[in-house]
């Protein structure tokens, strides 16, 4: 039986040994390094075409190239706003194929770099079958970064945003038909939390995730790694109101918020005493840290589930 995408990672992460200077190394959004006597962040992700993307989705999106810059920076970016650092300089790899509209896609790339005071100082670029796309940040902190093996019983759970309107926005785009232009954009053009997951970490808390593959399956994460229980409540998780009317019901709506993935917003676990400042930063109380483990909704386990690169949704 073949790995998952995760099994691969662990296994991976198993055979590779630490070196000098590495604080945290695979297992979290990003590796941790001493750097300059602050924290060396490093991350990089990846756009595919056909696994990310489709280029036919040109036609109804003109603007695909532009966003798919933007996207690219934004959800590395997002990764170091987890952490509650700042991004400082970037690499980038193309992968041209004839279809890819290159100038409107720098275009989306320096658009977010203006927007989050990225410089990008070099990469790579090669012609391509495949259009694909990489990119690759060196970020910092001050303090020590936000890490996904720090959630204590006790804690409140709280989370920035809504969640599940990428996954509305991609169905639109799969199924060619475009229903609700905002759900599109959350997918296509996504926001890294930077100033939230920098505030947070400010203020003293020590674990926090971005949501990439889905809510559950981020919850899950820091579940596993710190060693504890997450209760949440589903009337307490985050809906927008386009979300909602797409789906119809609020049910099909909550289905889309816990397992579609992409919505790139910060979940961080923090004590009670920090709630009122935190909420004040644009995070919701959405459940709270217990002991034990797994993930439950409403009093109820639910299934670990998201996005996996090797076998697709599990």
């Amino acid at each position: 039986m073949k790995l998952s995408e995760f099994e691969f990672i662990n296994y991976v992460a198993s055979r590779i040994k630490s070196g000098k200077g590495v604080i945290k190394g695979i297992g979290d959004d990003t590796a941790v390094v001493e750097f300059c006597g602050k924290f060396g962040l490093l991350t990089c992700d990846s756009l595919v075409g056909g696994t990310h993307f489709l280029e036919s989705w040109v036609s109804l999106v003109p603007e695909l190239f532009f966003f798919l810059g933007r996207k690219l920076v934004s959800v590395c970016v997002s990764d170091i706003a987890s952490m509650g650092g700042a991004p400082l300089f970037s690499l980038i790899t193309l992968g041209a194929a004839p279809s890819v509209e290159l100038e409107k896609f720098y275009e989306g790339v320096e658009s977010a770099l203006c927007e989050y005071g990225l410089f990008l100082v070099g990469g790579d670029t090669v012609k391509s079958e495949n259009p694909f796309f990489d990119f690759f940040i060196l970020g910092e902190s001050e303090k020590f970064p936000m890490l996904r093996e720090n959630a204590k019983a006790g804690e409140l759970v709280g989370v920035t945003g809504s969640f599940g309107d990428a996954k509305a926005g991609l169905e639109q785009l799969l199924f060619g038909k475009v229903k609700d232009r905002y759900l599109i954009n959350r997918f296509l053009d996504p926001r890294a939390r930077l100033r939230e997951g920098r505030e947070a970490l400010k203020l003293g808390v020590k674990c926090a995730i971005d949501v990439s593959d889905g809510l559950v399956f981020s919850l899950y994460a820091i579940a596993e790694s710190s060693n504890v229980r997450i209760e949440i409540s589903s009337e307490l998780i985050p809906l927008s109101n386009n979300l909602v009317s797409f789906c119809g019901t609020r049910e099909k709506a909550l289905d889309f918020a816990l397992y579609g993935g992409e919505d790139y917003e910060l979940v961080a676990t923090f004590p009670e005493e920090l709630q009122e400042k935190m909420e004040e930063l644009g995070f919701k109380v959405i459940g709270r840290v217990m002991e034990g483990n797994g993930v439950y909704l409403d009093g109820k386990l639910l299934k670990k589930s998201g996005y996996d690169h090797f076998r697709g949704k599990e």
